[in-house]
């Protein structure tokens, strides 16, 4: 539920699962866009390292290209289509997920070098832990809620952990997971029509009185009282 301001020659990346909603535009307003199933997503980035993908939730828009590198960009997104429309083509789907890889793989190494700012030799141990934590908090606070989990697949103590996160954060990280796990609470409520039973067993909560607790005690809401707030909200406010 952040919001961003696209300006012109930006690229955003939005992974599967993630929603977004145009809120106003401009006049001028014009994007191009590519979009491809999980299963090509998950086979042509096998190789990159699992803090990326949380990064880019976190942070989907790059920031703005040069002229010449907007251009070359948009270039490679109609050869890409190109490609996949030449049906005929022998090799069409390896050609295909060649370019949406040098494609990652360019935003890829921009992402490195521009925000992370960490390598062998600058990125301490604690460093290490807290983009290790955050890549798994994202695979996996749905459906796991206690910090226990986290440390164990970290191999460390759960006290080492909270006070590794405390100290680089300000948050424990029950905090984090709980913001998190309520996020997608949220945007199960906005952009579904799942019932209270079927989302508190999809997130694997124990039962739906848990559930309703649960999100309550982080919102003040009720997941009914939060769904009926969003159904009674302008749609450009939702």
């Amino acid at each position: 539920f952040q919001r961003y301001d696209l300006q012109p020659r930006q690229v955003m990346k939005l992974l599967p699962n993630q929603f977004f909603q145009c809120i106003e535009v401009s006049t001028d307003f014009r994007v191009s866009y590519i979009t491809f199933t999980p299963a090509i997503m998950q086979e042509i980035t096998v190789r990159f390292d699992l803090s990326f993908f949380a990064f880019l939730k976190q942070y989907p828009l790059s920031p703005p290209l040069t002229a010449d590198k907007a251009e070359k960009h948009q270039h490679m997104l109609q050869a890409t289509y190109d490609i996949y429309m030449e049906r005929t083509h022998t090799f069409r789907l390896p050609i295909f997920k060649n370019f949406l890889q040098n494609s990652l793989m360019e935003i890829y190494d921009k992402t490195k070098a521009l925000f992370l700012h960490r390598n062998a030799t600058n990125t301490n141990r604690q460093e290490e832990l807290l983009e290790k934590f955050i890549s798994f908090v994202f695979q996996h606070s749905s459906t796991q809620r206690e910090v226990q989990f986290y440390a164990d697949q970290l191999c460390i103590t759960t006290r080492y952990l909270s006070s590794v996160i405390q100290h680089l954060t300000g948050h424990t990280p029950k905090k984090l997971i709980d913001i998190r796990c309520i996020h997608e609470i949220k945007m199960q409520l906005r952009t579904t029509n799942k019932s209270m039973q079927e989302i508190a067993f999809e997130l694997n909560f124990p039962d739906q009185s848990f559930f309703t607790r649960y999100f309550k005690k982080h919102t003040g809401l009720t997941p009914v009282e939060y769904r009926h707030l969003q159904e009674s909200q302008p749609p450009n406010l939702r």
